[in-house]
């Protein structure tokens, strides 16, 4: 791996949770990554998914009372692959939809997210 795995790579954030978000975002913006985000609603994630051109996303699964899916299946659509990551699901618990997606369970290290990112993206290239 080198120091800067997600260099040149846009990354929708999306989590509600101030200081993961802010944590996130700077795990990823020192792996080289630019940052779409963060957003904590399901409405500005679903707008930045729509719109934005984006390289992968990292998505908390419950974003206040809301789910994600939405968001997941505009990217799907758009062909944006992406990673779910979640206090509240894990593998085992994933709706059928989504059973085929990588998931990490919070809390996670560094290294694992940026390496789960470096790999979708990696996949779909």
């Amino acid at each position: 791996m080198t120091d800067s795995p997600l260099c040149g790579f846009r990354i929708l954030l999306v989590e509600d949770n101030a200081l993961l978000a802010m944590t996130t975002d700077e795990i990823l913006r020192c792996a080289g990554a630019e940052i779409a985000g963060p957003v904590g609603t399901l409405q500005e994630a679903e707008q930045l998914a729509t719109c934005e051109a984006l390289s992968a996303a990292l998505l908390d699964i419950k974003l206040h009372s809301d789910e994600v899916w939405s968001v997941a299946r505009i990217l799907v659509e758009r062909g944006v692959p992406f990673v779910f990551c979640s206090g509240h699901f894990d593998s085992e618990s994933l709706p059928n939809e989504w059973a085929d997606y990588p998931i990490l369970t919070k809390p996670v290290r560094a290294h694992r997210i940026i390496d789960s990112l470096a790999g979708v993206i990696n996949a779909s290239a």
